[in-house]
Parts: structure tokens; sequence; C-alpha cells
């Protein structure tokens, strides 16, 4: 076991929580290895609110095979996390959130417009992928393919999606989609 990498995801599991990003038992975040051999990913069920090491799991890419404390599982979510890692060799960790504004957008009609401040804007609104149950191959197909050419989606009826080439970068971004999410709330309020 990678003792940083796991500091890094419960340290980033703390702090979405703190900030109100996901609460209870949603969510799920990864970082893969140097090597590329192995995903570090937190436990199905985790709370961020009180991850701690024995929460994180060691998955075998090669194999699926894991190591666990605990006779833990990893995250639902897994299958969505390897297919982006299998697509994108330039990401290295993954966050997946239900931030209030964001998956407020998620659930409802409406786009989540891009705004400026990360990155070249190449579309008007942030990726949105159809339903799919959590967890399902057909989730983690869709989304890594929506993924492939993007940093963040929104997931319908579900939550947020977001990478980076570290852990900081796809934390600051999914705060920054969130707080993109609330402008557009509030600048639509206020409009009406």
């Amino acid at each position: 076991m990678d003792n940083k990498i796991i500091e890094e995801i419960v340290k980033c599991a703390h702090y979405l929580y703190d900030r109100n990003m996901s609460i209870a038992k949603s969510g799920n975040i990864s970082i893969i290895d140097k090597s590329r051999e192995y995903v570090y990913i937190t436990a199905s069920g985790t709370d961020f609110k009180t991850l701690k090491y024995d929460d994180i799991i060691k998955l075998n890419l090669s194999d699926q095979s894991y190591s666990s404390i605990d006779d833990k599982v990893p995250s639902m979510e897994t299958s969505l996390h390897t297919s982006v890692y299998d697509k994108r060799s330039d990401v290295n960790s993954i966050v997946h959130v239900h931030s209030p504004y964001a998956t407020g957008f998620a659930f409802s009609k409406r786009e989540l417009c891009r705004l400026e401040g990360f990155g070249k804007i190449t579309s008007e609104y942030i990726p949105r992928v159809s339903y799919y149950t959590p967890g399902s191959k057909q989730l983690a197909t869709h989304a890594s393919e929506a993924l492939e050419n993007e940093d963040a989606i929104l997931l319908e009826d579900h939550g947020v999606i977001c990478v980076g080439k570290d852990i900081s970068e796809a934390t600051l971004l999914s705060e920054y989609i969130e707080d993109i999410a609330k402008t557009q709330y509030i600048t639509h309020t206020l409009n009406l």
C-alpha cells in the first residue's frame, strides 16, 4: 500500500466533506499509481466525513484483484474509474461528488454553462451523460466516453465527475463546477 496516496485520498475526502461537496455515503475518489498498475479507491459505502486509511482499497488493474482491511470492497463506481484511466493516460485522479448546486443541475433539465476559468472553452455547456444505474457497466461506458475529451461531466440524476493530472486538480475542478452552478442558479433566481 502506498501511504502517500492513501493520505491524499483521506485528506481530499475530509476537505470535500467540510465544504458540503458530498455528504453521508455519497461520492468516491481514486488515484492511479505512477506505474499505472494499481488504483487506490474509496471503499463502497464509506463516508467522506469519517474516511480513514482502512477505507481505501488497492486494486490491481490487470486482474481486478484487490486488497483491503475488514473485508471491504471497492466503490461501486470502480469500473467507471478504471475505464477513464484506461482511456486517459494524462488522468491520475478522479473525484466524484454530489455537490448540491451542480447535482441540482444534473437532476434538472437546465444545462450548466461553461464559464471562463478552467481551460479553453470548447463548448457552451458542461457535458451531461444520460442516466444509467449507478455502478452499472452502461454508466462506466458512457461516462468514460464522455470524459475522453472532457475534464468534468454531469451524470444525469446523479452527480458530478471531475478528473485531473493529480488529486488537487480534480478537487479544484469539482469546486469550480459547484461554484459556477451556484452562480448560475443565483443569477437565474434573481432574473425571475
